[in-house]
Formats: structure tokens, sequence, C-alpha cells
């Protein structure tokens, strides 16, 4: 008889509220929504970390992110990482990366302007119908050379080291040098019967003392 009189007791308790119902409803869902936040913060701050980690390794061993294994997220942060590096160490040459772009100091401007030069000469050949009018520059002088690449042979050059030009490139500026060398190279050139060449900047830009001498040359009576 006791037992059924707390059975009826209980089943006569009122109902729970709605309202203590979506109280607890907000709890459970603001508990959930908390721990997938902090799972999401741990999992960044993972990443940062292996990111700077590993653009301090591949710095202290010169070596490319990629010789080290960065992929994925991780290689977008490393860069990122190796681009802000100097502000954090001393003594450290800024690496000029800032999320994969700008220019990548590791390679010499030696190496950029050979790189350059291949890719132009992957295009251009000299024949011996058309052979390719090359050009070198240095800090006091430039050289031009008319080339047959299936021969291999130079039919004619030109250069400011001569002494018959440094006589009229005396009290010259550096682009009227050029532009001399040029039309000298192009008047070898025709009397060697060329009347068409190929132009090879040789992986200077077309400016300067480069354009002078085709210029020069055009002027001397060669198409390019």
């Amino acid at each position: 008889l006791s037992h059924t009189t707390r059975m009826s007791a209980y089943q006569t308790l009122p109902p729970v509220s709605e309202a203590t119902q979506n109280m607890f409803g907000d709890f459970r869902s603001h508990r959930k929504s908390s721990l997938t936040a902090a799972i999401i913060g741990a999992v960044v701050g993972c990443v940062c970390v292996m990111g700077y980690v590993t653009a301090t390794w591949a710095s202290a061993g010169d070596l490319s992110l990629q010789a080290v294994g960065a992929r994925g997220v991780v290689a977008p942060m490393a860069m990122h990482m190796q681009g802000f590096r100097p502000s954090m160490e001393r003594d450290v040459a800024c690496d000029a990366i800032m999320f994969g772009h700008g220019i990548n100091e590791r390679i010499s401007k030696e190496e950029r302007r050979s790189r350059r030069k291949l890719s132009i000469r992957k295009k251009v050949e000299g024949t011996s119908e058309k052979p390719r009018l090359s050009v070198f520059r240095s800090n006091n002088h430039i050289y031009g050379q008319i080339i047959d690449d299936s021969l291999g042979h130079t039919v004619a050059a030109a250069g400011t080291v001569e002494k018959v030009v440094k006589e009229q490139i005396a009290d010259k500026t550096p682009k009227e040098q050029a532009e001399i060398v040029g039309k000298l190279l192009g008047e070898r050139a025709k009397e060697k019967g060329i009347e068409h060449v190929v132009f090879d900047r040789n992986g200077y830009k077309y400016h300067g003392r480069v354009a002078a001498v085709a210029d020069g040359a055009r002027e001397a009576g060669l198409q390019f």
C-alpha cells in the first residue's frame, strides 16, 4: 500500500514547464558550440606552430619549404612565418617571401638572368639564312655577335674593346657607344651577305644599351 501511495504521489506531480525544458536545451547547445570552438582553436594553433617550426627549420638549413616536406596548409603558413621572421630573430636577412609572392632571394640575379636567357634561346635560333644577333653587356663594355647556330659559327662580331671602336667612342655616352657597336656590326654582316637576323637580347631587358645595339644594326641595313 505504501509503495502504491508513493507511485501515485509521483504520478500526481505537475509536469515540467516548457520554459525549463528550453533552458536545459539551450545549455546543451551552448556546451556543444563551446566544445567545437575549442577544437577549432586547437587545430589552428597546431598549424601555426607547425608553420613556424617548418620555416625556422628550412631557414636554419638553407633549404626550400618543399625540401622539408611542407605541404597543404602548413606550406603557406611557413612562407608567412618566413616573411615575418626577421622581426623575431636577430641578424637574419629578409627572405622576401610572403604567401608565395615576391622575389626569392635564394636565387641570385645572375641565375635569374641565366633562366631568362635559356627561355629565350628555346624560341630564338640562328640559321644560315637568318643568323642570330646576340648581345652581351658588362659594366664598362658591350659586345655583339652574329651567330649561325646550325654550324656553331660566329659570322661577325664587334665590341667596345676593339681599338677601332675605342677611337670612335672616346667622348660618347654609353648608349651612343652601344649604337656605334651595333652599326659597325651591321656593316660587317652586310659585307658577309647577311640581310636578315633574329635578335637575342641574351636575358637582358630590351632597354638602354641593348636596344641601342639593335637600333644601330637597323641603321646599317639589317632587317630584324
